[in-house]
């Protein structure tokens, strides 16, 4: 790869070892030396003055020697090479060794929270971050509060669902079951006590409980407005499709002119794939029930699939405004934007469902995804390290979140931060000490990311450090052929896509990169 400039990866880390086992000589040899200075002159008394006056001047020496090797650390880690002309005069390292090296050098080595969060704040420190909170948490109320304000108000259900929200926003879900089953047998004719239970069970999974609750609500009121809204959500699962359409039936029986038989005659019309038929019912029950955040859905799903994706993002946040507590609104945004590439905005949308739901994990993962895919590295680490304490063993997760780490240790190293580059380092192998699973990836996406930001030569070398681990690898042959055709070096392009296909002859999209140059030329 002719004219590339090395990444400060391989070579700065192993630097930075070597010097690491140097000083680790030196303290060694420390004790044997302050032996030989002391003698029985030394007991003698010394005047107070003599005395500031070593210690200041051995301090001074030993800030002289710490500089001195601060400088030399830094020299050898930001120090560029100007062509691959003189990368191929000198030997190669092994990646693979370096890295097993590495390994046993930093592996008892902990990662630490807080050197990890000082890691995220360079680089966003004047960004606020959004943090999911439970109601624990919020300075004003707490779980007394909410318990005395129920004993003084027995008989107000919606202090007592206060405190039950409180109990399930913060795990207790037999106390909350306590509070809503005590309701139900004080308020058997009040269809909000029987949703409330219902509400609790679809949440513990138990849908068959959920039924019984929201259809003793229905018998109470047919168009009980938060069943109906709840149920015209309740698309993620089968169980949550299956409940849905037996609650909504049996309110559409009870009231044929209600807003339940709407939502099953839209969905039936979806489900057909008769989406104009779907849109146009959804925007007259919007116009009938204005308040209903479930049609207003229905209208931005319509919208999708007829390909009206702008029309359909202004109905998802017209949806969110009306009721923000509403998930599946932000969901939809939140997979528009990322299906248009819009990692950062596709990740602040899942940010608010982890906010309404924070122990999803899936909804953490796709929030970790998007701004892994916008190269917001910091951001990713923080949303993938919450996922592993609801999903420690989560396989790709493990993959993904070293690649992270690393991207951010050879960043920290090429802009002369080589100490907090190695911090991200020993993050990385706390989480998965197996480099040979996720270091040639790793590099990959550092080669595209480089691209991004026109470092064309670095990114040259990223993917020539791929083939280094893995010399097959079709998908570092493709982001070569990106890279010199950003660069203009068509020809090279071609030969670097042809060799991919080669490698990999179906399924590759260097196929449909060569077909673009074809046209191009």
């Amino acid at each position: 790869m002719a004219g590339a400039l090395p990444l400060p990866t391989v070579s700065a880390f192993s630097a930075l070892h070597a010097e690491a086992a140097k000083k680790k000589k030196k303290k060694k040899k420390k004790p044997s030396s302050s032996k030989k200075k002391k003698s029985p002159s030394s007991k003698k008394k010394k005047s107070p003055s003599k005395k500031k006056k070593k210690s200041s001047s051995s301090k001074k020496k030993k800030k002289k020697s710490s500089s001195e090797k601060k400088k030399t650390t830094l020299s050898s880690s930001a120090e560029p090479i100007e062509s691959a002309s003189s990368i191929n005069k000198t030997p190669r390292i092994n990646t693979a060794s370096y890295a097993d090296e590495l390994f046993n050098l930093t592996g008892e080595l902990q990662a630490s929270n807080k050197e990890l969060a000082r890691a995220t704040r360079y680089f966003y420190e004047d960004e606020p971050k959004k943090v999911a909170v439970s109601l624990e948490s919020k300075p004003f109320f707490t779980r007394d509060d909410f318990e005395k304000e129920s004993r003084l108000n027995p008989e107000k259900l919606y202090v007592q669902r206060q405190l039950g929200m409180h109990y399930e926003a913060n795990g207790d879900y037999e106390a909350a079951k306590d509070v809503y089953l005590r309701e139900v047998a004080k308020n058997p004719g009040n269809p909000d006590a029987h949703f409330f239970l219902g509400s609790l069970y679809t949440s513990l999974g138990e849908f068959h409980k959920a039924k019984n609750a929201f259809e003793e609500a229905l018998y109470i009121d047919p168009n009980h407005g938060a069943t109906i809204e709840a149920m015209s959500m309740f698309v993620d699962t089968d169980q949550q499709r299956k409940l849905s359409k037996d609650i909504l039936t049996l309110s559409s029986q009870k009231a044929p002119n209600g807003p339940a038989q709407r939502i099953t005659i839209i969905r039936e019309r979806m489900s057909s794939g008769d989406y104009t038929e779907a849109l146009k019912l959804s925007e007259e029950a919007t116009g009938k029930f204005p308040n209903h955040t479930g049609f207003v859905q229905l209208v931005g799903e319509s919208q999708l699939k007829l390909g009206r994706i702008e029309e359909a993002k202004k109905t998802f946040q017209r949806a969110i405004k009306l009721n923000p507590k509403e998930l599946q609104p932000h969901l939809s945004l939140a997979d528009l934007y990322f299906e248009q590439g819009k990692f950062v905005y596709a990740a602040l949308s899942f940010s608010d469902a982890v906010y309404l739901n924070p122990d999803n994990p899936d909804y953490r993962y796709m929030q970790g995804l998007s701004y892994f895919n916008a190269h917001e590295w910091g951001r990713t680490a923080a949303s993938w390290e919450d996922l592993l304490h609801y999903r420690p063993n989560d396989a790709v997760v493990r993959n993904l979140l070293p690649q992270t780490y690393y991207i951010m240790a050879v960043e920290y190293n090429r802009i002369g931060n080589p100490t907090m580059g190695r911090q991200a380092f020993k993050n990385a192998l706390s989480v998965n000490n197996n480099t040979s699973a996720w270091l040639s990836g790793a590099m990959g996406v550092l080669g595209k990311f480089y691209r991004e930001k026109n470092m064309y030569r670095e990114s040259l070398v990223a993917y020539q450090e791929v083939l280094e681990l893995s010399p097959n690898d079709a998908d570092a042959y493709m982001g070569i052929g990106v890279t010199y055709w950003k660069m203009d070096e068509k020809q090279l392009a071609r030969a670097s896509w042809e060799k991919s296909i080669q490698i990999k002859p179906e399924q590759n999209e260097s196929r449909g990169w060569l077909i673009l140059s074809s046209q191009g030329s």
